[in-house]
């Protein structure tokens, strides 16, 4: 019956976050509509909660060999156009099967290059639309040609040669891992908040509850900063 009941809220705060553009007070609770993870990224957790300057983070994790994720483009999109300006939005790219790898390899040389823009939806469109073999490196140089104009050369250079790639790759790898990811399209809220289809039981609502806890770690921010201002200001003891 509790399970019911907060169903029928969850469906009715989405109608309503729809209608009014993202106003909603309900109640998310942890465990169930999102994850509380347990990371090597502690420290800087810590660290980046003392930090009123630095940006709120909110990380997709995501392949362009997944489908979901294609189709939670449209959903990133509309919500990136009303972002506050203390969040800030990255992707990573994950490699959760083999065939994934050189679509990682293929996301993070167009950062590299800073051409993401031009090549992100087409490399969605060519695996999913046309079903190109888009894990076989020379049709991916040939996107990148078409797309962004890039030269041969140096997409080679940057695809083969630039180990930094790999280093990424590797890392996100280890971090996905050590968050539990298991799944994609996942978004990672300030490095300990994890939502996903799973928790949000819809692609809509994901971002209803990553505006949720976007304004809980600004809370939580907030609190710290106020407990090391009353600590400073306390008289010390003799």
């Amino acid at each position: 019956m509790k399970s019911l009941i907060l169903k029928r809220a969850s469906i009715a705060c989405t109608v309503l976050w729809l209608v009014q553009g993202g106003a909603c007070t309900e109640e998310f609770e942890a465990g169930i509509d999102y994850l509380v993870l347990k990371s090597k990224e502690d420290a800087e957790i810590k660290a980046s909660a003392t930090d009123p300057t630095k940006k709120i983070t909110v990380i997709e994790y995501f392949s362009y060999g997944c489908l979901a994720c294609k189709k939670f483009e449209d959903h990133i999109s509309k919500w990136l156009a009303n972002k506050e300006d203390d969040v800030e939005f990255k992707r990573e790219a994950v490699v959760f099967q083999e065939s994934w790898a050189m679509l990682a390899k293929a996301y993070y040389t167009a950062v590299k290059l800073d051409v993401l823009d031009a090549v992100h939806i087409p490399m969605f469109d060519a695996v999913h639309e046309e079903k190109r073999a888009m894990h076989e490196p020379k049709n991916i140089e040939q996107l990148f040609k078409e797309e962004a104009r890039i030269d041969s050369k140096v997409f080679r250079e940057t695809f083969y040669e630039d180990e930094t790639i790999v280093d990424e790759i590797v890392d996100i790898h280890e971090k996905a891992q050590s968050m539990k990811l298991k799944r994609t399209p996942s978004v990672v809220v300030e490095g300990k908040y994890l939502v996903n289809t799973q928790t949000a039981q819809s692609r809509k609502r994901i971002f209803l509850i990553v505006d949720y806890l976007v304004e809980k770690v600004r809370t939580e921010r907030d609190n710290v900063g106020a407990s090391e201002k009353d600590l400073s200001s306390s008289p010390p003891v003799l």
